[in-house]
């Protein structure tokens, strides 16, 4: 039984999905909060780095040969791991932001000039824990920063981050509200994307380009096709746009279902642990429509690693002594966000994909995908740059064109390239198989069609 249940493990992490297959891809989740238990008064944070970050690499390097190549969790956090303890003065600058329950529990401060202790402790709703000095407060403190990947509620040194903290909370029901529209919605998408996807070849045969015809019954007319009706004026777009926007659609649709039914359950939870309390996972989608790729990467798609892949180009800005929110500061910080989010992606491949394909030629396929985005925002910010005359950042007059018209235009823009960049990831998806196994147990279309609502199984 024993034998069988470790088989099967292995086959998980060498044909499907990577995972721990050593005991040193557990090692630097242990040293990053021994590290930062350790007060500056102790450890000043060079010595720290010298310590510690060492051998958090040397046990990420020996954990991707032992385990046949990159991981996405274990190279996440060893990102994790360097910005924590070699990048960023965690102990010195980090505060945690707590609601204020009892005013009367305020710790007392030294005040300014000109305000007395009471006031400090009566006025502000939140405030502001730094470093505790007790080991028993420091555990808590780290432990609540270390799942805390947006670092939502906390201070941490960026004034771009620190002016939108805390952020505004939902309520319980306001919640629930919004993750069961987002579950139905993204059922829906995720239904029709699988159910194209699974009467296009295109995602399963390696001879299909995505500019080939639609093969039948995507190529049939309305009333031959064995697809619902409801679905035929998607076939009028050309296959080298439906079939992105199904990739993308897919992405989508994957990540905001499970988010909606993973965080709902744990609405029951007190507190400080409900997912209400931190922000959405995704932002609004008229910031792409204003922004283009900037808005769309920036603002509109998740935020999980942006702070974590961008602080070593922070880093590195100043240490050139480039001028804060300036050009230089942001293409080095979006040229680590993208570089890092590529390096940490490629760990979703398997060392030994099923489909016989080189594990390396996929890795490269979805790292290219994220570092070609810099492209795109060098090419966004030069043409912002060349027509500062409309006025369109500015709030004022819009020139020559209205502003639908420029919404309208970025929209085109955006949907442009990445109908010019997904293909990268549906390739790697094609490769190792994602395309042929339907994402959902139950489907609407298959009882329109079919008149069964199972989709796995037969």
């Amino acid at each position: 039984m024993s034998s069988t249940l470790y088989d099967s493990y292995q086959h998980l992490i060498t044909h499907i999905v990577p995972g721990p297959n050593s005991i040193s891809y557990f090692i630097p989740l242990l040293l990053l909060p021994i590290a930062l238990l350790i007060p500056p008064s102790v450890l000043s944070k060079s010595q720290l780095s010298l310590l510690f970050l060492p051998p958090i690499h040397a046990c990420f390097l020996h954990s991707c040969l032992f385990g046949g190549g990159l991981d996405v969790i274990s190279s996440d956090a060893v990102v994790w791991c360097t910005v924590l303890i070699g990048l960023q003065d965690v102990r010195g600058t980090y505060k945690r932001i707590r609601a204020v329950i009892n005013p009367e529990l305020l710790p007392r401060v030294a005040a300014p000039s000109g305000q007395d202790d009471k006031t400090l402790s009566e006025e502000p709703s939140t405030w502001e824990e730094p470093y505790p000095n007790t080991l028993s407060a420091r555990i808590i403190w780290i432990l609540d920063l270390l799942p805390s990947i947006r670092l939502s509620g906390w201070k941490i040194g960026d004034l771009a981050h620190d002016t939108a903290q805390p952020p505004k909370p939902l309520t319980r029901r306001a919640y629930l509200r919004h993750a069961a529209l987002i579950a139905m919605t993204s059922f829906l998408l995720l239904d029709t994307a699988a159910f194209l996807v699974r009467h296009d070849s295109y995602f399963t045969d390696r001879s299909v380009s995505i500019s080939s015809p639609y093969p039948y019954p995507l190529s049939a007319s309305a009333n031959q096709s064995s697809l619902p009706y409801v679905l035929s004026p998607l076939l009028i777009l050309p296959p080298y746009v439906l079939r992105p926007l199904i990739i993308a659609a897919h992405i989508y649709a994957l990540m905001t279902l499970g988010g909606a039914l993973a965080t709902t359950p744990l609405l029951v939870l007190p507190t400080p642990l409900s997912p209400h309390l931190y922000p959405m996972f995704f932002g609004p989608f008229s910031s792409v429509m204003d922004r283009g790729l900037r808005g769309l990467w920036g603002t509109w798609w998740h935020q999980t690693m942006r702070y974590q892949n961008s602080m070593p180009g922070r880093a590195l800005a100043q240490y050139l002594g480039v001028r804060p929110g300036g050009r230089g500061d942001y293409a080095l910080r979006t040229i680590s966000a993208f570089g890092l989010s590529g390096w940490v992606h490629m760990g979703l491949v398997p060392p030994e994909p099923l489909g016989g394909v080189d594990a390396w030629r996929v890795r490269m396929a979805v790292g290219v995908f994220f570092w070609v985005q810099v492209v795109g925002f060098a090419v966004e910010v030069a043409v912002r740059d060349s027509m500062r005359w409309m006025e369109w950042e500015k709030g004022g007059r819009e020139g020559r064109w209205s502003k639908t018209g420029r919404r309208a235009g970025m929209l085109v823009w955006v949907l442009g390239w990445l109908c010019g960049t997904l293909p990268l990831l549906g390739w790697a998806g094609k490769e190792l198989g994602y395309f042929g196994v339907y994402p959902l147990p139950v489907s609407l279309w298959m009882r329109v069609v079919a008149g069964r609502w199972w989709t796995w199984g037969g």
